[in-house]
């Protein structure tokens, strides 16, 4: 298989993110609450992972010949449409939530964030499998 070594790179910074997010052993809602420092570093980590998906998503098409639309989840569809990922639906969440943390990021819901570093990680390691396994021009 064929893979694009810019990518490659990429994804690695995202499994990097995760990788991170998860050695700072959060054990409970209260220490990360507690932690001014877990959660602004936890909320860059997400930030930048999610950027890194809708980088990708824009290089996926362009490697395709198509022209990334007027919106990140657009784009994350489109990868849809094109079968690089089975289901868009749950990588949008993740862009709605990097819009709201770069658009509202005076106060971010501490409850929000917790809950993605407990119930959303899986989705990050979703995405790099899914583009990993996508055979790209």
């Amino acid at each position: 298989m064929r893979f694009n070594g810019i990518i490659e790179k990429k994804l690695r910074i995202i499994e990097e993110n995760i990788d991170a997010i998860k050695s700072w052993k959060i054990e409970n809602f209260q220490q990360f609450k507690d932690s001014s420092l877990l959660q602004k570093a936890t909320e860059r980590a997400l930030q930048v992972s999610i950027e890194v998906m809708i980088d990708i998503s824009e290089r996926i098409l362009a490697l395709n010949k198509l022209t990334p639309t007027n919106t990140s989840v657009e784009n994350i569809q489109k990868l849809e449409e094109l079968d690089v990922i089975q289901s868009a639906n749950e990588f949008t969440d993740m862009i709605r939530f990097r819009n709201f943390i770069v658009h509202r990021y005076e106060k971010v819901d501490v409850e929000i964030v917790y809950s993605i570093i407990k119930n959303k990680l899986n989705l990050f390691e979703k995405f790099v499998e899914e583009i990993r396994s996508h055979n790209l021009p």
